[in-house]
């Protein structure tokens, strides 16, 4: 690949070989250049997928909440799931588990989860996170005057 420096004194040779009558080597490295520009869009463009890929996937990583056995989606004020914490661990895919008598399971790896005789699910986000914290840790602490 050329530099951009390259690219830009090749555009002022071009001028030159131009302004000299060496129209056929003008025109050669002007097709040289454009190969070059087109090679630099078609680049450019896979690193916007790959950033625009990077950015969903931090976008979920924000969304994803573990529970101590397997994960959940947040999404707005809605809990779906719950999913395979050991093919999202392992593969960074969610994993849809499926809900028997007394445990969870995952169709892909075969994992189980327990259920807990006393879950239920709740489907508010506020509800989910009161379950799934156990202790609270207040934000300021109260100083005694003394």
């Amino acid at each position: 690949m050329f530099s951009t420096m390259y690219q830009a004194t090749g555009f002022k040779r071009a001028l030159i070989l131009c302004q000299e009558g060496k129209l056929e080597e003008a025109e050669a490295l002007l097709k040289s250049l454009q190969e070059e520009f087109l090679a630099i869009c078609e680049e450019n463009e896979a690193l916007k997928l790959q950033l625009s890929e990077v950015a969903d996937v931090l976008d979920l990583a924000d969304k994803v909440q573990f529970d101590g056995q397997k994960y959940w989606l947040l999404d707005e004020d809605e809990r779906k799931g719950p999913f395979c914490q050991v093919c999202y661990d392992r593969d960074g895919l969610l994993v849809h588990l499926q809900r028997h008598d007394k445990h969870w399971e995952c169709q892909s790896c075969r994992s189980l989860f327990m259920i807990p005789r006393n879950e239920k699910l709740p489907t508010q986000k506020k509800e989910f996170m009161r379950t799934t914290l156990k202790k609270t840790i207040p934000l300021f602490l109260e100083r005694e005057m003394g």
